[in-house]
């Protein structure tokens, strides 16, 4: 079961989105598009680029320069340290790669187990053991970490408002009354799909409602 979740992980990789493959090639399409003057795009773009690669200083640094030039300049929302800090250390690796380690690290456990229970030097014996310990558990983060990548490049609760001025709704209805107005360039996070052609979405500094599908781009 093991070697299963592995190769299925692997396989993930070819039909991931945003792959760091792809993350420079969306950090130049954002350079092009910022060149345009084309902020919200631009941020798509470097958003989707930072989703690969969220701990590359120039994209975070093309981001903040993006951000101050839309017209909300919302303050982006805060995490704590260690969660960005994690998601980083998932994202060092592509899927393939944390496939690959996990099994390596558990076939060379498997040996040591071997070398463990066959061999009658007690210093190689403790070695072996503490060895197998280690890799073992190598073995459990590199899956974990593989599924965790693979959760975070498929999961789109983050959006950017590409349409030069949109009302949110307190309901998902064009007649329902607008609670606020936010502009193009926008970072608001998902909250709700359930309702066709409407997300429900949550700004920055807590406010709430529902926008237009067709008026945001998932990151």
């Amino acid at each position: 079961m093991a070697f299963a979740l592995c190769a299925h992980a692997g396989k993930t990789a070819a039909t991931a989105a945003h792959d760091p493959d792809s993350a420079q090639e969306y950090f130049q399409r954002g350079n092009a598009f910022y060149r345009q003057c084309d902020y919200a795009h631009a941020m798509v773009c470097y958003m989707r680029a930072q989703k690969s690669e969220p701990l590359n200083k120039d994209i975070q640094h093309n981001i903040n320069i993006t951000r101050s030039k839309t017209i909300d300049k919302m303050p982006p929302e805060s995490n704590i340290f260690f969660v960005e800090w994690y998601k980083g250390l998932v994202m060092l690796n592509t899927i393939d790669n944390w496939a690959v380690i996990s099994i390596v690290a558990l076939i060379a456990a498997l040996l040591l187990f071997l070398a463990y229970l066959f061999v009658g030097n007690m210093l190689v014996r403790k070695i072996s053991f503490y060895s197998c310990v280690v890799l073992f558990f190598t073995f459990c983060f590199s899956v974990f970490f593989a599924w965790n990548r693979k959760y975070i490049l498929n999961t789109h609760d983050t959006a950017i408002i590409v349409k030069e001025s949109v009302a949110i709704k307190n309901l998902p209805s064009t007649k329902a009354l607008e609670t606020a107005i936010v502009h193009e360039g926008t970072c608001v996070r998902i909250t709700d799909k359930d309702m066709k052609g409407w997300y429900g979405i949550r700004l920055s500094d807590g406010r709430e409602g529902w926008v237009r599908a067709a008026y945001v781009e998932l990151i």
